[in-house]
């Protein structure tokens, strides 16, 4: 089973914020973002993503990756959260992010139940960890005083451990 990369994650994800009609902007994001202002030009909802962790287990018989990664969505179209005391409008922020989160999460173990997409392989087959979903609520965030949910999904894949000697000048 070939190893998961960064940029097929991302890829996934951000295909998922295209295809759903709710999300309107997308991008991976930098935590350390979080203190300024939304980057310029992006509309509400948008759906941040993290880049993947890998946490690496196994014993002697087989290894495995757990990759780790989190996509937040945040705002509302015309929904004004910046105040701390607009509860209202924060609650049906909150309540809109958190049922595009649950769509995703149906949409992922949807995606990762099939093993063929359009008659090609799917990398996403058999991988997703259904116990790993986690949802949490955020905000405010930025200087924005955005509001949201965040979900956090664990992929796992078995590792080769067998070395790919073209990659090492000491290997035959």
């Amino acid at each position: 089973m070939p190893r998961v990369s960064l940029l097929t994650v991302v890829n996934y994800l951000e295909a998922l914020a295209d295809a759903h009609k709710d999300i309107k902007g997308k991008y991976r994001w930098n935590v350390s973002e979080v203190t300024g202002a939304l980057r310029k030009g992006v509309e509400l909802p948008v759906k941040l993503i993290d880049a993947v962790e890998t946490q690496t287990s196994g014993d002697n018989t087989k290894t495995k990756h757990t990759n780790t990664t989190a996509f937040t969505v945040v705002g509302k179209p015309n929904t004004k959260t910046g105040n701390l005391d607009e509860y209202d409008a924060q609650n049906e922020v909150l309540d809109f992010c958190q049922q595009i989160c649950f769509d995703i999460e149906t949409r992922i173990l949807h995606d990762a139940s099939l093993p063929k997409i359009n008659g090609v392989k799917n990398w996403l087959y058999g991988m997703v960890d259904k116990n790993s979903f986690h949802h949490f609520k955020v905000g405010p965030l930025f200087s924005d005083g955005l509001y949201g949910y965040r979900c956090e999904v664990s992929l796992k894949n078995q590792v080769c451990t067998t070395p790919d000697v073209s990659k090492w000048d000491d290997l035959d």
